[in-house]
């Protein structure tokens, strides 16, 4: 028999033991991690993303004390609800200011939490700063906190192999003079490994841990200074 009709079979043998060999290496990286003992270093992960991965943010505060952070994203039904509103005509001057904004879904976006400040950063399709709305005292004594569950990537239905590594969000939803308008917060920082870091499995297990201690700390925070916040609806 020609030796070429072997080479399929070798291929397909080679997958399946790079497979086995990929799965086991995953799982022994992720015991090294020990996500409560990780937590106890809220602190210092925050200050090394905020000089790091994330020092951008301290560009676009302008100076202002960063106390807490995390992803943030803009669900599907805000986004249409102010599509549906800036078609209608807005006649209100507080939801203008807000919602001509909330229209993008798509690309990164940021909650900072600044003293009893509460920043929502949007970006453009390159990264850079897009929009800047601040939710003040007034707005966050008034707004409330519903579970959202996991979010979910467009197109992608089946979750359970990548359930663990999707973030949980709260939905906030603010009154802006009688319009209810609701962002995501994100319970880690949005990872994407760096090519680079391929096949080095410990260290994106130990980066995503770092992004979700940090982005659980930011809505611990959140919750310690608006006691309206403490309470969790559920849909």
């Amino acid at each position: 028999m020609d030796p070429i009709f072997f080479i399929p079979v070798i291929v397909v043998v080679a997958g399946l033991v790079f497979m086995v060999i990929m799965k086991k290496r995953h799982s022994f990286a992720k015991a090294e991690i020990n996500i409560d003992q990780e937590r106890q270093h809220y602190a210092s992960y925050k200050n090394e993303l905020l000089h790091q991965d994330f020092s951008f943010l301290n560009d676009w505060m302008n100076g202002k004390v960063i106390d807490a952070f995390s992803s943030a994203s803009i669900p599907q039904s805000t986004a249409s609800k102010v599509q549906n509103l800036v078609g209608d005509g807005l006649k209100n001057v507080a939801l203008s200011a807000v919602g001509v904004k909330l229209r993008r879904v798509e690309t990164d976006a940021f909650w900072v939490l600044s003293g009893k400040d509460l920043h929502f950063l949007t970006t453009d399709t390159a990264g850079e700063l897009e929009e800047h709305i601040i939710f003040d005292n007034f707005r966050l004594e008034k707004a409330r906190l519903q579970d959202g569950g996991l979010k979910t990537p467009l197109g992608i239905y089946n979750t359970k192999k990548i359930a663990e590594y999707l973030p949980k969000v709260h939905l906030i939803t603010f009154d802006i003079d009688g319009q209810q308008i609701s962002l995501e917060i994100h319970d880690r920082l949005r990872y994407v490994a760096d090519p680079t870091d391929m096949w080095n499995l410990k260290k994106q297990h130990q980066i995503r841990a770092k992004y979700q201690v940090v982005g659980e700390g930011f809505l611990a925070e959140l919750k310690s200074r608006f006691s309206n916040l403490q309470r969790i609806d559920t849909f």
